[in-house]
């Protein structure tokens, strides 16, 4: 008996959706990813051809736990994480510079996790409120700081930005317990889909969070040594500078070599390295916070924290820096014709570094807000009194810089967007006219809502060359602003005081500031949601799909990686039911499609023999071949087709036309379309299935898009052809119809 194996999408779909029967059993897995049958004594457990209905549900992996939507506030390291595999398919020495350029572009990420809290608790409040009187009034919760002396009110703050590292510590051990655990004996090389080691990320990850962990909290004995080691002129202050010094750079050095880094095939000194470095990183980071306790002279804070300011703008223009170079590098050695010529990681890298901006300046804002008790708390305000708290003059640049790309956005959905609208229409309309020949005489209107659904779905074929317009400009205007955030400029002293511009760039950094806060309250808010209603938890889920499909090979702090576990997982179900259960159809919608082609490849030969695949609303070559040309290519879906029909050269005869994949699509499908390989056979399906209101309805068939495929006459025409290769062993192409189609 052949079994139908269906892999749902993004989202969290429940596998009563998935097979369309209301009662199933869990036949193995565990709650949190699953496989699942229909209850036997209730009857319609099979499918088209008499296939055995099986379900495999992976959503509570990333949408099913309402805790994991706090995971929000981790998007700069997953896109941090993302950004290594949207690399070009480029030579063996520029994939390592990339790599390497990438993963010291991650650790900064780490560094200004950690200045985000420096600068709440120890500079807002240990050092600047502390100090004053007015601030300290009223607020009970901050009377153990009042009798202390200056270092050890720092050293007293110091511990929340500590916390903070270790709760990311903490949550970094228990996903790579939980995710990146599943067993994987098979070695290889990693880099590939098809390589069973390149869904085992645990010994590299464990490394890289060593690394992570040291450069974390050395970042936090960096600031603190830089406030009391030049007041104190103490050679114990001097010797614990030189060992933070030592553990960072050591640090960002580690990540560049290839004998640590190496998923598969590190040295051996790779690992105890990299845990005696966050274990060297914890002892220091507690004899820091103890040289800060220790008696000093008289001393009174004023003014912003000593360094702190200096750290976070150099910190940035590294950053901005390295994803100069990474963009450079990309340009050189970029095949002619990749898609955002190559840039795709540095665009993405970049607007990670954004957002992590954007979060640090809206926190800081808000807490300034709270501990002035004044409604506009910035420092872009011309006021005659001083505001008793400032954040850094760096975080101008940042609100500055939301405003301009909030500006940007809508101007280029304007002039490109509506002209991009009006050409898609008119393509849409021959579509529509070709599918329902007559149905815009008999009804335009209808006729038009079809042409809008198969316009919006193509919108996506373009919205990356629009996002280029939007953060080129923004990216050249970062720099601009780096350059004079180094020299000490802010940006309402670029204006003379009082004058109208300076007003009106004071008037942009206080909106920036309100407007960045107001985003980061409303990722707050969905992940508080999330908690209380599933709806909230699928969208959150609809991000984290997307982008924890790749492993944590950059940022080992990100969301964990759900492929780890379910292409394994996957391949071992589906080989035992090829090779024990009559065979198996891999049939997966939308992202299940990308899981259901990378499980093919892990399949051993006997069970690719009596395995076939069925994708529908797959974004294989739309986006992953686009976004990924390193990872999916014509190559590698060329192989998936090749090994299902057992081409050992990777290559079919001439005259076979994939046998054993077929891959439905419609225009109105704004993720799926058709693979465009030699060994996967492409039907498009006509959407809606029909015109006119049919005979005993009252309303018009609806257009399905992105879902619904399983509903379809051909989707179980699909499933019949598939089930007859693998019944009688043949290497002929399966028949396949379209659905019917009326023009009446």
């Amino acid at each position: 008996m052949v079994t139908e194996l269906r892999v749902h999408g993004v989202t969290g779909t429940p596998a009563e959706d998935v097979l369309d029967r209301p009662l199933l059993r869990r036949v193995a897995g565990d709650t949190e990813a699953g496989f699942f049958r229909p209850r036997a004594e209730y009857g319609a457990v099979t499918g088209p051809g008499g296939v055995t209905l099986e379900a495999y549900r992976w959503g509570n992996l990333t949408a099913g736990a309402a805790a994991r939507a706090l995971w929000l506030l981790l998007l700069p390291f997953m896109l941090a994480n993302v950004a290594i595999w949207l690399r070009p398919d480029v030579g063996v020495r520029a994939r390592a510079t990339i790599r390497a350029l990438t993963r010291v572009f991650a650790l900064t990420m780490t560094a200004s996790f950690v200045l985000s809290f420096i600068e709440i608790s120890m500079d807002l409040v240990g050092w600047q409120c502390a100090a004053q009187a007015r601030c300290l009034e009223g607020r009970g919760y901050l009377a153990v700081l009042v009798d202390l002396t200056t270092s050890r009110r720092l050293a007293v703050t110091a511990l929340v930005p500590a916390l903070a590292i270790a709760f990311l510590w903490f949550l970094g051990r228990r996903t790579w317990a939980r995710y990146e655990a599943f067993p994987v004996t098979t070695d290889g090389d990693g880099d590939g889909l098809a390589h069973p080691c390149f869904w085992n990320g645990r010994p590299l990850v464990g490394r890289l969070r060593s690394l992570h962990i040291a450069v974390a909290f050395g970042t936090l004995d960096a600031v603190l040594l830089g406030v009391l080691v030049p007041h104190d002129r103490h050679l114990a202050g001097y010797a614990l500078a030189a060992a933070t010094a030592v553990i960072l750079l050591a640090a960002f050095v580690a990540v560049t070599l290839t004998a640590v880094v190496h998923r598969d095939a590190p040295a051996r000194w790779a690992k105890p390295f990299t845990r005696v470095m966050s274990h060297a990183a914890v002892v220091l980071t507690g004899l820091v916070l103890a040289y800060s306790c220790l008696g000093r002279d008289p001393w009174q804070a004023s003014g912003r924290m000593p360094v702190f300011s200096g750290t976070v703008t150099v910190l940035f223009a590294v950053q901005v820096l390295l994803m100069l170079v990474l963009g450079g590098v990309v340009l050189a050695t970029r095949p002619r014709g990749t898609f955002l010529q190559g840039l795709a990681g540095p665009l993405i890298a970049s607007t990670g570094l954004g957002v992590a901006a954007a979060f640090a300046a809206a926190m800081a804002y808000r807490v300034a807000d709270l501990l002035n008790r004044r409604a506009l708390a910035t420092t872009a305000d011309y006021a005659e009194t001083p505001l008793l708290l400032e954040p850094p003059p760096a975080y101008e640049w940042a609100a500055a810089g939301f405003v301009l790309l909030l500006v940007l956005a809508v101007l280029v959905g304007l002039v490109m967007g509506m002209p991009l609208v009006r050409r898609l229409r008119r393509y849409a309309r021959v579509v529509t006219d070709a599918d329902f020949r007559g149905g815009r005489q008999r009804d335009p209107e209808r006729a038009r809502h079809i042409d809008t659904a198969v316009a919006d779905a193509l919108v996506t074929d373009h919205v990356g060359r629009m996002l280029v317009w939007v953060f080129v400009p923004t990216a050249a205007a970062a720099v601009v602003a780096t350059g004079f955030a180094l020299l000490g400029r802010r940006p309402i002293r670029l204006a003379d005081s009082g004058s109208v511009a300076a007003e009106v760039m004071s008037a942009v950094v206080n909106l920036g500031t309100y407007l960045i806060g107001l985003a980061a309250f409303a990722l707050v808010f969905i992940g508080v949601l999330a908690y209380r209603y599933q709806r909230f938890r699928r969208i959150v889920g609809v991000l984290w799909d997307l982008g924890t499909f790749w492993p944590r090979s950059a940022h080992p702090l990100a969301p964990p990686c759900y492929a780890e576990r379910v292409v394994p997982e996957l391949a071992r179900r589906a080989g035992w039911l090829a090779a024990e259960q009559g065979g198996v159809i891999l049939s997966g919608h939308s992202q299940g499609s990308v899981l259901a082609a990378a499980t093919v490849l892990q399949l051993p030969p006997e069970a690719q023999a009596r395995t076939t695949l069925l994708t529908y609303g797959s974004p294989l070559r739309r986006l992953y071949a686009r976004f990924f040309p390193a990872y999916v290519n014509d190559a590698v879906l060329g192989r998936i087709g090749a090994v299902l029909a057992r081409a050992e050269d990777g290559v079919l005869d001439a005259g076979q036309h994939s046998p054993r994949w077929v891959n439905l699509w419609r225009d109105t499908d704004p993720i799926g379309g058709p693979v465009q390989s030699p060994t996967a056979r492409d039907v498009r399906l006509a959407d809606p299935p029909g015109f006119d209101i049919a005979a005993g309805d009252t309303v018009f068939p609806k257009v399905d898009g992105h879902s619904g495929y399983q509903l379809r006459p051909a989707f179980g025409a699909a499933v019949t052809g598939l089930v007859a290769v693998l019944s009688e062993g043949s290497d002929e192409t399966p028949t396949v119809a379209n659905p019917p189609v009326s023009a009446s």
